[in-house]
C-alpha cells in the first residue's frame, strides 16, 4: 500500500500546483493526516482520495473535531488529496 502511495505522490508532483499544495499537505495537515494520508494516532483513517469538494468544506468549516484552517492554496490542496490513491 505504502508503494502505491509513493507511486501516486510522486506522480502528483509532476505539475506545480499539484507540488504547491503537497508542500501545504505537508507543513499544514500531515501531523493529524499523515504524510502518506492514510492517517496518524490524531486521525485514524485515510483521506487520500477524498473528493475535492469536501475536502474544501472539511478545511474551510471545520469538520468532527478539526476546526477551519485558514489555507490560501486550498484548492490545491484539495486537488493534492483527491488524486492520491486509497
Amino acid at each position: 500500500m505504502k508503494k502505491t502511495l509513493v507511486a501516486a505522490f510522486a506522480a502528483l508532483l509532476a505539475t506545480s500546483a499539484l507540488a504547491d499544495g503537497a508542500e501545504t499537505f505537508s507543513k499544514k495537515c500531515a501531523v493529524c493526516h499523515g504524510k502518506d494520508l492514510a492517517g496518524t494516532k490524531i486521525v485514524t483513517r485515510s483521506i487520500a482520495g477524498t473528493a475535492k469538494e469536501k475536502v474544501v468544506a472539511a478545511v474551510t468549516n471545520g469538520m468532527g473535531k478539526m476546526k477551519p484552517v485558514k489555507i490560501d492554496n486550498v484548492d490545491e490542496v484539495a486537488a493534492f488529496v483527491a488524486g492520491a490513491k486509497k
